[in-house]
């Protein structure tokens, strides 16, 4: 097992993707923020019908995760990360040398989950960077601190559980294209709207039961940004834990019941 880690850590650490995605966050982080100055100063009456009682730069921190803005270039790098080694015989050569195909995707998982981590740490950094130029330093109060906090550790834990879901899908599909298509399309974009259409299914034949509730993506775009109930803290910290663990997991069985070639 610490093999596979050292191989795995090797790879992510020559991984052009996750160089390409780290800069990529960092970029649209603060194109985020210099196109939001401009727009407000440009047009200062008509943005304050949509101001909001945040921050600017708590603001664009939301905009980046919980819009899933900043999470597609994670998205992409999860995929080739993982998806590469099918491609190009890793894993069978993997397989073929003895080690329990258990170890194999647990360790794919833990560096991916690893990786992904410090790319959303550092879109956080560069949006709080970025704030300062773009803000200036009067917004940075204890207040400030605390939502800024608060709201990037609990998305931090919100995006292993999708991070997990994403290595799953790949594992699944084993196909780049296909793996991405789902992963951006299926579970990124369109799982909010098609999960609010099983919930609006389930009440029309009188259940009180909401899908949505219990789905990690509408977990990340519904967590308030100030004063967030210690009720969402515990009901959606329960629901990524338990993606997290159902996804690695399933991976796990997945993997090592199918064929590899």
């Amino acid at each position: 097992m610490i093999n596979l880690l050292s191989s795995e850590l090797f790879k992510l650490k020559k991984s052009k993707s996750f160089r390409i995605a780290a800069i990529l966050t960092v970029l649209f982080a603060w194109f985020a923020e210099a196109a939001d100055v401009i727009v407000k100063r440009a047009y200062p009456q008509g943005m304050a019908a949509y101001s909001t009682p945040y921050a600017d730069t708590l603001d664009i921190v939301r905009q980046l995760f919980a819009n899933t803005n900043a999470i597609i270039y994670v998205t992409i790098f999860i995929c080739i990360f993982v998806l590469g080694d099918y491609t190009c015989g890793a894993i069978k050569n993997y397989v073929g040398k003895g080690y329990r195909r258990e170890e194999i995707y647990l360790a794919k998982f833990l560096v991916t989950e690893f990786g992904a981590v410090m790319l959303y740490l550092l879109t956080a950094v560069a949006a709080f960077a970025g704030g300062i130029v773009c803000y200036g330093t009067e917004q940075l109060d204890g207040a400030f601190y605390h939502d800024f906090i608060s709201y990037l550790s609990l998305h931090i834990l919100y995006l292993t559980g999708y991070t997990a879901i994403i290595v799953l899908v790949c594992g699944m599909a084993r196909n780049m294209a296909v793996g991405i298509i789902v992963s951006m399309l299926g579970v990124m974009l369109m799982s909010n709207v098609l999960v609010q259409a099983a919930d609006m299914v389930i009440r029309y034949f009188g259940a009180d039961f909401a899908v949505s509730e219990y789905w990690i993506t509408t977990v990340i775009s519904g967590c308030p940004v100030t004063e967030i109930p210690a009720q969402f803290i515990t009901s959606s910290g329960m629901t990524t834990v338990v993606w997290l663990i159902a996804a690695m997991v399933g991976g796990m069985l997945w993997f090592s019941r199918r064929d590899v070639s």
